[in-house]
């Protein structure tokens, strides 16, 4: 219950973070149209998805590495309990 309770957090967090990158960029891209320089605009609204993008993978990385600790104690506590039985 409790990691489904954190995967909905993060899928919310990650939404969010989808939301604003999204305004961000169309912002950027918009104003770019009718810019007089528009690189640095086409910087900024590129850069919000490499950012985006950068902080995607960063969590599920540690969603990933999590999960394999989650997974290596409860090994450990699995061989402690039959380890005790004998």
């Amino acid at each position: 219950m409790l990691l489904l309770t954190f995967l909905v957090y993060l899928a919310m967090k990650t939404f969010i973070y989808l939301l604003f990158t999204c305004f961000i960029s169309t912002g950027a891209f918009l104003a770019a149209l009718n810019g007089k320089h528009p690189f640095v605009l086409y910087v900024v609204g590129f850069g919000a998805w490499a950012w985006f993008l950068w902080g995607l993978s960063r969590r599920m990385k540690k969603q990933a590495k999590r999960r394999q600790r989650e997974q290596q104690f409860q090994d450990f506590m699995r061989w402690q309990m039959r380890n005790f039985r004998r």
